[in-house]
């Protein structure tokens, strides 16, 4: 069954990946959510955010904004495979 994901999902399925702290990934979150994924220059702006607000190096930003995208894309792609199969088992 595909469920939504929300924020707690997120935020645990980011955690789970980046090895990082609840409370760390409720910080990337908060930046990811103050900046848009599509396009290059909004991607250089959240890295420079991820950069400049929380610390991390450029390297460390770029791989951030990687595996939000990663997790964010997949979810999105299950939905468009499956756009009812959340609403068919309740």
């Amino acid at each position: 069954m595909v469920m939504k994901m929300n924020k707690s999902e997120f935020l645990k399925k980011f955690s789970e990946v980046s090895n990082y702290d609840m409370d760390t990934c409720k910080k990337i979150n908060e930046v990811i959510e103050d900046n848009s994924f599509i396009g290059k220059k909004n991607k250089e702006k959240l890295v420079g955010d991820l950069m400049e607000k929380l610390n991390f190096s450029k390297e460390e930003a770029e791989k951030i904004y990687e595996t939000a995208l990663d997790i964010i894309g997949k979810e999105i792609k299950e939905k468009i495979k499956h756009p009812f199969k959340d609403k068919d088992k309740k």
